[in-house]
């Protein structure tokens, strides 16, 4: 697994969760979430698997209520919740 996403309940706390990333010059992209993930507004955040810990500490900061969870992307493009 290369790459994960965090999805999100909320638009906004998604594109917020981006903005805070990116000011720690972490490659990060706004996408829509996999529907094989099931659930969220229809953002998540997509960033490399090595960013994994600085994603997390990001969102602890943040203190929002709004994530659904950390699902990693597969090879094959499979979705798992990590």
């Amino acid at each position: 697994m290369r790459e994960f996403f965090v999805a999100f309940r909320s638009r906004s706390d998604a594109v917020r969760f981006y903005e805070e990333v990116i000011t720690y010059r972490l490659p990060a992209r706004v996408v829509n979430t996999p529907s094989s993930a099931g659930a969220g507004c229809g953002l998540s955040v997509k960033m490399l698997m090595k960013n994994l810990g600085q994603a997390r500490a990001v969102l602890e900061r943040m203190r929002t209520d709004s994530v659904i969870g950390f699902f990693g992307i597969g090879a094959n493009g499979a979705v798992r919740r990590l």
